[in-house]
């Protein structure tokens, strides 16, 4: 289910009940990284505070909560603030240790038209690239942070680190989930600032939503084919 149609299928009174719980901890997600508070997302839900927060903990560590915390804070003592606050040395920059699938990256975030934007990359002289290229605003507040910046310059390779995936699928990763096996396959990117999402526990199965939606699909090894394969005769 994509992301528009999960945000419509909450405006029902009944039908947010037909959501899985995996669903809707996406659901939950998504509306945070759209800028909601964890309060307004509850509302929207009808769960407790506690709920949405225990949801979102499932896909973003304490500190990344935090920094989010952090960028709402407004006035002239901002930047003062997020110096003080910084844990990279960086303005609106955060790592990220992705506890899900062991694939770490930096975060940028910042506001846009009063919503909370993120972007990310697992190579920070790229994510400082495309911060400037926005036209945001990138602080290196110590000699440290800058020498990290161009150590990440050296292995800077944008045509690789799009496609690197432990799953050997690309944009793919697995989800713990309480199905038989244990996880989902979940395929996710962002474009123009819109989270594209869909998920199987099969992962030939996940291929087939991801080609009916115009995505790029792409087995970045031989065992990732075999995989592929050996599940769709599964299903036959």
């Amino acid at each position: 289910m994509s992301n528009d149609s999960r945000n419509k299928s909450l405006t029902s009174s009944h039908s947010k009940d037909s959501l899985s719980k995996q669903e809707l901890a996406d659901y939950i997600l998504s509306s945070y990284d759209s800028g909601k508070t964890m309060m307004e997302i509850a509302e929207d839900i009808g769960r407790s505070k506690i709920y949405v927060s225990n949801a979102l903990h499932q896909f973003l560590s304490d500190e990344e909560i935090k920094v989010r915390q952090y960028e709402k804070i407004r006035g002239k003592n901002k930047l003062d603030f997020s110096r003080y606050k910084s844990t990279s040395g960086i303005y609106r920059v955060s790592f990220v240790q992705n506890k899900r699938n062991g694939n770490d990256y930096w975060s940028y975030q910042y506001y846009e038209n009063s919503k909370l934007r993120r972007i990310v990359s697992v190579n920070l002289y790229k994510l400082k690239v495309i911060v400037l290229e926005k036209g945001l605003d990138w602080m290196e507040f110590t000699e440290e942070a800058s020498q990290l910046v161009l150590k990440y310059k050296e292995t800077y390779d944008e045509s690789s680190l799009e496609r690197s995936n432990k799953t050997g699928f690309f944009r793919v990763t697995k989800r713990k989930t309480n199905t038989k096996q244990g996880y989902t396959w979940a395929y996710s990117f962002k474009e123009k600032n819109k989270l594209n999402f869909v998920s199987s526990v099969d992962i030939s199965r996940l291929k087939s939503k991801v080609l009916a939606n115009g995505w790029e699909w792409i087995e970045l090894n031989e065992e990732a084919t075999r995989l592929v394969e050996e599940n769709a005769k599964k299903l036959q």
